[in-house]
């Protein structure tokens, strides 16, 4: 009778958290959750150094209502040499649209990222597969790939 008592304390204490989930503690909009869901991070590297960090939210995830006519990314990047040229591909395709944004934009609540340092941008491609591989590079380096899989 003691152990089955103890049981169920345990079972009725554990059971309270299972409806918790990794956003269920703070106080965020399903929009900002999807975002901070779909974040993803890449270097931009020569051999030994560093040159930049990239950061990308698929905004087809977040909103799929406003962006729909092609594949939308909003990009924020920290690079060390800001007067190398920037470009950026999907699955090897040259971006068709490439709008800098200022600091505070329509996109900055998605992220948790809001620094004057860093530049921001709205990049738009054509319509793509499933499998999305984006990558930014600089004038001679590339960063590592950065893989999205659409339709999850």
């Amino acid at each position: 009778m003691k152990s089955f008592l103890n049981i169920s304390l345990i079972v009725l204490f554990l059971s309270g958290c299972s409806y918790d989930n990794a956003f269920s503690r703070f106080d965020i909009s399903e929009k900002k959750a999807k975002s901070e869901e779909s974040i993803v991070s890449s270097k931009i590297y020569d051999k030994k150094e560093v040159l930049g960090i990239v950061s990308s939210v698929y905004l087809n995830a977040v909103n799929p209502e406003q962006f729909h006519d092609g594949e939308y990314f909003y990009v924020y990047l920290y690079v060390k040499n800001k007067e190398e040229s920037l470009t950026f591909s999907l699955n090897d395709v040259n971006a068709s649209s490439v709008k800098e944004l200022y600091r505070e934009n329509e996109f900055a609540q998605l992220t948790s990222s809001n620094a004057p340092w860093q530049q921001y941008y709205l990049v738009k491609f054509p319509k793509q597969d499933d499998t999305l591989v984006f990558k930014v590079s600089l004038t001679s380096f590339t960063s590592d790939p950065i893989v999205f899989e659409k339709n999850q």
